[in-house]
Parts: C-alpha cells; sequence; structure tokens
C-alpha cells in the first residue's frame, strides 16, 4: 500500500505549528485520554468543559464537541472549516452536541484548506496550556541519531 506524507510536511507553518500538529497526529499530547494512562488519577474527564457532565477529553471532544468558552471562541474564528462539514455547527452553538461518524471527523481533518493546520495548532494550545510541558518542549537529539 503507498503511503502519502501528510500535506503540512510540505508547507511553510512555524516550528510551533509543526510540533502541534505531530502532537496531535501520534497522540503525544496531554489530553486526557492519553494522559490517563501514566497520571495517578486514571481521570479522562474534560477538566475544560463547564457543567457536571462528564465527557472523556479525547481529540474529537477537543475538535467538536468541548464546551469550553476559549475552545468555542476559537471554533468560531476558524468556523468556515466547520459548516462544509456538520450542519448543526454555527456561530451561536460553536460545538456538536449528539456523535458524528469517524468518516466524517476524517473528511474534516483531510480538508484541503490550510488553514486547518493552524486551527488545530490553536486547539492543542489551549488544551497544553497549563500543563507541564517542560520534558516534552526540550529537544533530545534522536533526529540525529544520538540517545538520550
Amino acid at each position: 500500500m503507498p503511503t502519502s506524507v501528510s500535506q503540512y510536511l510540505h508547507l511553510d507553518l512555524s516550528k510551533h505549528v509543526m510540533r502541534n500538529i505531530s502532537r496531535l497526529r501520534l497522540r503525544a499530547h496531554t489530553l486526557k485520554v492519553e494522559a490517563a494512562a501514566w497520571l495517578e488519577d486514571n481521570a479522562c474527564v474534560c477538566d475544560l468543559c463547564p457543567g457536571k457532565d462528564e465527557h472523556v477529553q479525547n481529540e474529537v471532544h477537543a475538535l467538536l464537541f468541548c464546551q469550553d468558552h476559549r475552545v468555542c471562541e476559537l471554533r468560531k474564528h476558524f468556523s468556515f472549516l466547520f459548516t462544509p462539514f456538520f450542519e448543526d455547527f454555527s456561530a451561536a452553538k460553536p460545538f456538536l452536541l449528539q456523535q458524528v461518524n469517524n468518516q466524517l471527523v476524517h473528511d474534516f481533518l483531510s480538508q484541503q484548506n490550510t488553514r486547518l493546520f493552524l486551527f488545530l495548532s490553536e486547539l492543542m494550545g489551549l488544551f497544553v496550556a497549563g500543563r507541564d510541558q517542560s520534558a516534552a518542549d526540550q529537544p533530545n537529539n534522536l533526529a540525529e541519531g544520538h540517545p538520550l
């Protein structure tokens, strides 16, 4: 099966944006669903969503369902990315309430709009803000073949 290189790798994006996109694609992020594996409390519930509903903080939740005001404002800013794919999306309600199928999420993430990568980077930035990223942000020389 032929493989293709992801579009974002061919674009002139900052290192910060490239890192955030790579973290999302490789699940090398601190969304609760991943962090629960190595945190003591094993909690994977979104800590940004208001209210008492408990939603698992995974990639799809962050992308479409999280109701944190900062995430909603970001989605409003990039609403042109969402409206072709999600008819329930609007500026008044910049989040979804009902589950969507995986193919629709795949189609959304595969759209040929370079601003999608800026949105995804800013989204990841909101979810890692305030969390200890010191180890993840340190160079490790692995790309040059040097051990840690």
